[in-house]
């Protein structure tokens, strides 16, 4: 039976992205604390998407914005984490861009997009979450 870890590595490399290693939860933020920032009461997306739809513009638009949130590392290095039963646990993985990323990819069993991306100092956040019926950009610090 494959473990939570393996689970999330094999979703983040279908993705494009490059896994480097996995990080854990120390140091922090958590994972369960990016979500909770940004499912946060008053948050406002950054952009949004309609949820039914042509996805083939989330990765350019995602990326234009955790760029300017200064999630991305100069080196293409950021942390993530995606919906996989147990990610929470797992904590971050750090990953580098590619010419192939596309995190439309980074689905969870809904079919849904659900991930965010930290950097590495841990101090912004910038991710894709499906709400009723848009997909939201969230891009926060923390």
């Amino acid at each position: 039976m494959r473990t939570s870890e393996e689970n999330l590595v094999e979703l983040i490399r279908s993705s494009g992205l490059q896994v480097e290693a996995v990080q854990g939860n120390e140091p922090g933020p958590s994972v369960d604390a990016a979500w909770r920032a940004m499912a946060g009461f008053g948050v406002e997306p950054s952009a949004s998407f309609p949820l039914k739809g042509d996805l083939a513009g989330a990765h350019r638009l995602w990326l234009e914005h955790a760029r300017r949130a200064d999630v991305i590392g100069e080196d293409g290095t950021f942390l993530l984490t995606a919906v996989v039963t147990g990610s929470s646990g797992v904590g971050w993985v750090r990953v580098r861009l590619t010419d192939t990323a596309d995190v439309s990819r980074l689905v969870d069993d809904q079919g849904r997009i659900e991930f965010i991306a930290r950097s590495r100092a841990g101090d912004h956040i910038c991710g894709i979450t499906a709400e009723e019926y848009d997909y939201w950009i969230v891009a926060l610090s923390l």
